[in-house]
């Protein structure tokens, strides 16, 4: 009974930053050579830009299974930067597993792993990547008139006040608050924004750094003709160390009809309410969304950590101190709101990491249950 469920080696795989993660990784990777007839191959794409020890930056595509597989499990970390700690540890795990022998990969199956697609934020503790664009805005048309949010609009010189600090601002957003509802609040301060470069939820006036790199591996899977269950790791949102389930398929789709066959009543719905999540504009999901066939969906794993009220206090205050183009951050609090927001949604306790690792191992189940009983 006092035997802990996980052991402190399963627990090792959380990294402690960026480089750590990335390295053992790809040592994990390597150790697939030794399983009999596993197929596999690694690629990794370059990003632009260096961490604070002058690392180098990439995102690495890790496939293992055959190349034809019809029925693809795809896991991606870290659209939000420091959200990688979390991701990066559920993908290690998988490959550990695998690679002990305490998972076998079925026939028809494959698995593609997108470790940090913002690497940049990952490495610099950052949501945001180096230009200051929230990757998880940024998948909208920019031939077309970027989406408008006068909800933030009306907010924007209270979330980041000029001077006086986020005092300054907290009666304004208290009154927007009382005056529409937790809901609208929500939606005006994160359902993304392409008018304030410095702001919050900053979707961007073109294609990040990460979309591009993550459109060269879209492009390429042929979406279309296979099955794919895909698995978006997040944290910051939710009951602390609850692992919700989020389907952002347009309600009545046949993306959202597949999560709930292969989910159940676990698959929460934003459009409906009852997620905890609102509904957002340019997410990487509607690139997807837009290429996958029948029998596949794309659902966001987000594991929970501390108070909504607490995730936009520092995510406020990060803005004010850490701004693009200023690395390496030289503010005398730099450090501070680093390590405030790396907890935020980085809680480096036991407790929380078995959270974690269970419900990841019970998703990534579900999902390839899914892939085989619903063809």
């Amino acid at each position: 009974m006092l035997t802990p469920l996980l052991s402190t080696q399963e627990l090792s795989v959380f990294p402690a930053s960026f480089d750590q993660a990335r390295q053992a990784l790809l040592a994990e990777v390597k150790q697939l050579d030794k399983l009999p007839g596993t197929a596999w191959t690694h690629r990794s794409l370059t990003y632009e830009g260096e961490g604070p020890a002058g690392e180098r930056l990439s995102t690495e595509q890790i496939w293992v299974g055959e190349p034809d597989a019809s029925r693809v499990l795809v896991l991606q970390s870290a659209v939000h930067g420091v959200e990688g700690h979390c991701g990066s540890a559920i993908q290690a795990d998988l490959l550990r597993r695998l690679n002990r022998g305490r998972v076998q990969l079925p026939a028809g199956l494959a698995v593609l792993m997108i470790h940090a697609i913002n690497p940049w934020g990952f490495a610099w503790s950052r949501r945001v990547d180096e230009q200051g664009i929230d990757v998880n805005r940024n998948f909208v048309d920019f031939e077309q008139p970027l989406p408008v949010n006068p909800g933030y609009a009306q907010l924007a010189q209270d979330v980041l006040p000029v001077s006086g600090g986020l005092a300054a601002g907290e009666q304004a957003l208290q009154a927007y608050l009382q005056e529409h509802g937790q809901r609208q609040y929500e939606l005006a301060l994160s359902g993304g924004q392409y008018q304030f470069e410095e702001g919050l939820f900053y979707g961007g006036r073109g294609k990040s750094q990460a979309r591009l790199n993550l459109e060269v591996i879209i492009n390429e899977l042929d979406c279309g003709n296979r099955q794919v269950a895909l698995l978006d790791l997040h944290t910051g949102l939710g009951p602390y160390g609850h692992g919700e389930l989020i389907c952002d398929h347009p309600i009545g789709s046949q993306g959202m009809l597949t999560a709930q066959r292969w989910f159940g009543d676990a698959a929460t719905l934003p459009e409906a309410g009852d997620s905890c999540s609102v509904p957002k504009q340019g997410l990487v999901d509607y690139a997807w969304h837009e290429v996958m066939g029948k029998n596949s969906c794309y659902l966001t794993l987000e594991f929970g950590t501390y108070p909504l009220a607490e995730l936009l206090r520092c995510l406020r205050e990060d803005h004010l101190i850490r701004k693009p183009g200023q690395q390496p951050f030289t503010h005398p609090q730099s450090d501070v709101v680093r390590q405030q927001l790396l907890r935020q949604f980085y809680p480096a306790e036991v407790q929380w990491q078995t959270l974690v690792l269970l419900r990841a191992r019970q998703a990534i189940q579900l999902a390839c249950a899914g892939l085989f009983n619903d063809c």
